[in-house]
């Protein structure tokens, strides 16, 4: 079952968004914090920053070793790219 919805992340109404979307959005949080571009993580991964993009705009899926290779760079534990998607969806800023 794949979902192919293309929605910007709003911190709209309780939209259903899949777990992919929820752990790309907190990907690019991150990367916002540490002041680090798609393009700075991808080159730190050794791919294309369309490899990455496709990732984070859900048009692929992240599958796990890409996810510890993103924890790893990025300086998290794959846990914390996963905990927000897996706790009730509470955005307060």
């Amino acid at each position: 079952m794949q979902c192919h919805s293309h929605h910007m992340a709003n911190a709209d109404t309780g939209t259903v968004t899949s777990l992919s979307d929820l752990v790309a959005e907190e990907i690019r949080v991150l990367l916002t914090r540490r002041r680090m571009s798609q393009r700075q993580l991808a080159q730190a991964m050794g791919v294309s920053h369309a490899w990455l993009n496709y990732r984070l705009t859900g048009v692929k899926t992240i599958d796990l070793d890409d996810l510890q290779r993103i924890a790893d760079v990025l300086g998290v534990q794959v846990s914390a790219l996963l905990a927000p998607a897996l706790r009730p969806n509470e955005r307060s800023g």
